[in-house]
């Protein structure tokens, strides 16, 4: 899609401000007042000027090979990627970034180029079976992975989620039950699962999560509505674990365990917000990977006032992916260098598991 070249991208960017009177990002757009039937479907295929009297204004271009299905103005996702590869107005979500953001949910891979790999996170296309999942779901065997799969390209909502975080699907992987999380913007909900800090904001300095309930995660369980076996807190079936705190896990838990709880050997809270191995807390560290917290306290100053600090599935991974094998971020904490979508400058496997954890 990067073939479009620059004098789209501008187009495209002109199109959207004169359909919303300003730029606005995935998450908060697609929704309620932005949702605009003309950015995705066009009625007969046949459009060939703008939607003012004289013909002015733009649209967004029609794909070769239509007309499509749903009245749609290309394939969905060439079509999502119209808008979300190499913008200025809406989030880069595929390979390397537009803007100069640390996104958040980091990139999609689709065409296994360097160094986007299919092994470094969710692949556009893709007809595999998710790692994890049961074998009740996977993409459809002729279009693949699709964006709308994860996403619902018209806002969506629930009963109990009115405004899902990122336009998350419910049920998502045809799994019943499956709610996505829910978020505050600007000003935080601790009954919200995500608090974005400003409207339209895609950086990952500027969006936490919280943990309404210590026994839950709504993101790990959202996640696990595709990668089920993935998904657990202590004593589940698929994460094991025995003892109160438990410990002895099968596979790592993405809820219900608060670092440092069970003590000894495995987590500690110290390292968490100081990285100091001899046990004794000092200053904060510089870098940390994403937990859930229901106190805001997301980086501690002292190991002591750490009491509901969480790990999920995005604290290890980037949800749509990056440039390790797994979308893994491997943030070492003392490390001076910026955080970028890979986690610190010279960042290596074991940072992440030193994140946490007192061994090494």
């Amino acid at each position: 899609m990067r073939s479009f070249g620059s004098a789209l991208i501008w187009i495209l960017a002109l199109c959207m401000i004169l359909f919303t009177g300003g730029t606005a990002l995935a998450g908060d757009y697609h929704t309620g007042a932005t949702l605009y039937c003309s950015d995705c479907h066009v009625m007969h295929y046949s459009q060939s000027h703008g939607y003012s009297p004289s013909g002015a204004g733009f649209s967004t271009p029609l794909g070769a090979a239509g007309p499509y299905t749903f009245l749609l103005r290309n394939d969905v996702n060439d079509l999502c990627l119209t808008c979300h590869d190499g913008s200025s107005f809406a989030p880069d979500v595929l390979e390397a970034n537009f803007a100069s953001n640390v996104r958040e949910a980091g990139a999609l891979n689709r065409d296994s180029v360097a160094p986007y790999y299919q092994t470094t996170g969710h692949t556009l296309d893709s007809t595999d079976t998710p790692p994890g999942g049961s074998g009740a779901w996977a993409p459809d065997p002729t279009e693949g992975f699709t964006c709308v799969n994860c996403h619902n390209q018209h806002g969506g909502s629930s009963t109990a989620v009115p405004n899902p975080y990122r336009n998350l699907r419910r049920n998502v992987g045809g799994t019943s039950g499956i709610e996505p999380p829910s978020y505050a913007k600007g000003t935080n909900d601790l009954t919200k699962d995500v608090f974005e800090k400003f409207s339209n904001d895609y950086d990952a300095a500027d969006v936490n999560f919280n943990e309404p309930d210590q026994t839950k995660s709504a993101m790990g369980n959202w996640c696990g509505g595709c990668h089920s076996n993935f998904h657990g807190g202590p004593g589940s079936t698929n994460t094991g674990g025995t003892g109160t705190p438990a410990v002895d896990f099968d596979r790592h838990p993405t809820a219900g365990v608060n670092i440092g709880a069970a003590g000894g050997g495995h987590s500690s809270a110290n390292i968490f917000a100081t990285g100091d191995r001899n046990g004794t807390p000092t200053t904060p560290k510089l870098n940390w990977v994403k937990v859930m917290t229901n106190t805001e306290n997301w980086k501690p100053a002292t190991g002591a006032e750490v009491t509901d600090h969480t790990p999920t599935c995005i604290t290890c991974h980037k949800g749509h992916g990056n440039k390790n094998a797994f979308g893994l971020i491997y943030m070492n904490g003392t490390n001076a260098g910026g955080i970028t979508e890979e986690g610190t400058a010279g960042g290596v496997y074991k940072d992440l598991c030193k994140q946490c954890h007192i061994q090494g």
